[in-house]
């Protein structure tokens, strides 16, 4: 089947309006506060999560820690947010995500419909599968919005999904897994189902930091960074999101994952110079994932006060917090402090087109693996 990348999507502001098909996707993220009011609720959901906090007896511990960390962490991230509208961008940019993913589908005459599944706030993971099997949906396809796979962040997702299928286990059929790895553990032959008159497929996908059109994004946005800057003197700094160091431990491929898609967009810029990875945003008294991006930072200013910093924000699919106020003012005042000379930041992927395209190819990907008739699957012409 020939694919199309739709170069010139415009926003329209308001919610898809969905067909009745049988296949549907789940955009899945994170979610965020919706308001002022609602940081503290995101921020115990968040740390409530055992596939955050996880370390030996934190059964015991997460609660009352993700209470201690969230009545904590409130004010400052309260304000964090108002200083960036109040509300989490991530939020948004998912829904425009998922519009213009519906347009490219839609321009192939694909009959799926797309949808917006949170983990820690409205509509949440378990909603949106309730409402989908209420609607009489046959193929569920859930992507993630996070190439590299970790245990915080694609596991999450699962440990959910898990959750309502042995709920909901009299209506799943069978579980169909794209993007898995050895290092990914999850066990397809435990989620086949013996019934064999349910109807519900879901198709899940544990990571796709290696699509090629997703290594585009970043490398189509840099090189439209570079071009402002001297690359005498230019160094890149990848900054990725950190995860308690305890998981790492643990077999968590994240920090492998992270090294490999730094490394695939540095050969395909063919980048010969300085370059780096830090890791930002950690939360909490647990140790994280390191180097530190701002420890970074600060070690590449005393080696060389002439030097221009691009960072690049590779673990974040959508602006939020973390890359508007962070990265664009914590760390660039960091910079400043050290003496770099000029402090640039790639966007976000955000609704880029390369990106657009990567996600419709897991799509695609799962109606291959699954073996799905996609010609029964295109629109009448």
């Amino acid at each position: 089947m020939n694919t199309i990348i739709h170069t010139d999507l415009k926003p329209k502001g308001k919610e898809l309006s969905h067909k009745h098909y049988e296949t549907a996707v789940i955009l899945i993220n994170f979610g965020g506060p919706s308001s002022e009011n609602s940081v503290k609720s995101f921020l115990y959901n968040l740390f409530s999560d055992p596939q955050v906090i996880n370390f030996p007896l934190s059964f015991i511990y997460r609660k009352p820690l993700a209470w201690l960390i969230s009545n904590i962490r409130n004010k400052v991230s309260s304000e964090m947010y108002k200083s960036i509208g109040s509300i989490s961008p991530l939020i948004p940019i998912t829904y425009l995500q998922a519009q213009k993913l519906q347009e490219l589908i839609d321009l192939n005459k694909l009959k799926i419909n797309t949808f917006i599944g949170f983990r820690y706030s409205k509509p949440f993971i378990k909603d949106v599968l309730d409402d989908l099997v209420n609607k009489g949906y046959s193929k569920i396809i859930l992507l993630p919005l996070f190439p590299q796979y970790s245990y915080t962040t694609t596991g999450s997702a699962w440990y959910e999904i898990k959750k309502w299928v042995k709920k909901n286990k009299n209506m799943v059929s069978k579980i169909n897994f794209t993007g898995l790895r050895k290092e990914i553990p999850i066990n397809p032959e435990a989620f086949e189902s013996e019934d064999k008159t349910t109807t519900l497929e879901i198709d899940f996908v544990c990571s796709w930091f290696h699509d090629e059109d997703y290594i585009d994004s970043y490398t189509y946005l840099i090189k439209n960074s570079l071009a402002n800057l001297d690359l005498r003197s230019t160094e890149i700094l990848f900054s990725a999101h950190s995860i308690p160091y305890n998981n790492i431990k643990k077999g968590d491929p994240y920090e492998k994952h992270i090294t490999e898609t730094a490394e695939k967009i540095i050969n395909k810029l063919n980048w010969k110079k300085r370059w780096h990875i830090g890791y930002q945003s950690k939360l909490g008294p647990i140790k994280w994932l390191e180097p530190s991006t701002d420890k970074v930072i600060e070690e590449i200013g005393k080696r060389n006060k002439n030097v221009n910093l691009l960072v690049v924000p590779i673990s974040f699919v959508c602006e939020h917090v973390e890359t508007i106020f962070e990265i664009d003012r914590l760390y660039k005042e960091i910079a400043k402090k050290n003496g770099i000379k000029k402090f640039v930041r790639v966007p976000a992927l955000n609704t880029d087109k390369y990106l657009i395209q990567a996600l419709y190819n897991q799509i695609i990907d799962c109606l291959e693996n699954s073996q799905a008739d996609i010609k029964e699957l295109m629109l009448m012409r």
